[in-house]
């Protein structure tokens, strides 16, 4: 068991105010065993740290795949530009077009409340006096539409039917 030996006189019981070895603010005398030992302090040695050399890697050369990958990003980046460019020309197309249609929207409503006040009926009959009248069963025509587009003119004499003068069809064809 090791035993502690005090180096007060008497207890302190926390209080350094009772400490006979407290001096407060006054630098200590050296002990007489520091005296005796004077040994000079030694300066600390700087040790020089030698940092390794770095190994250089020769340079090698440049694969082609990378110049080709390369060269196809830079490609693909320049073809991207240009179809965002097309993309935002039609979309202002777009808006002029619509622009454009509701301008039209507006003009047919105005042209289409002309067009009922131009057909009034009884401004009609009033021009036209008595005599408006219903048309009769030999007076309406009806038009077949169920056939492809072609036109057929009867001029009503069977001498025209034939196929007589050739030359004289195909200049009235084209002219």
């Amino acid at each position: 068991m090791a035993v502690r030996q005090r180096t007060t006189a008497y207890r302190v019981n926390g209080s350094a105010a009772y400490a006979p070895a407290y001096t407060g603010n006054v630098v200590r005398a050296p002990r007489r065993q520091e005296e005796q030992y004077n040994i000079p302090k030694r300066a600390p040695r700087r040790q020089t740290v030698s940092r390794p050399q770095a190994a250089v890697r020769q340079a090698g050369h440049v694969a082609p795949f990378a110049v080709v990958g390369f060269l196809a990003v830079g490609v693909f980046a320049v073809l991207l530009l240009l179809s965002t460019l097309q993309l935002h020309v039609a979309s202002d197309n777009v808006v002029a077009l619509r622009n454009q249609l509701a301008d039209l929207h507006t003009e047919q409503a105005s042209l289409s409340a002309q067009y009922e006040q131009e057909f009034d009926l009884q401004r009609l009959q009033n021009a036209v006096g008595g005599s408006m009248i219903r048309p009769t069963a030999d007076q309406i025509t009806y038009i077949d539409m169920s056939r492809p587009d072609s036109v057929e003119v009867f001029n009503g004499s069977a001498a025209d039917t034939g196929n007589g003068n050739v030359f004289s069809d195909l200049v009235e064809y084209f002219c």
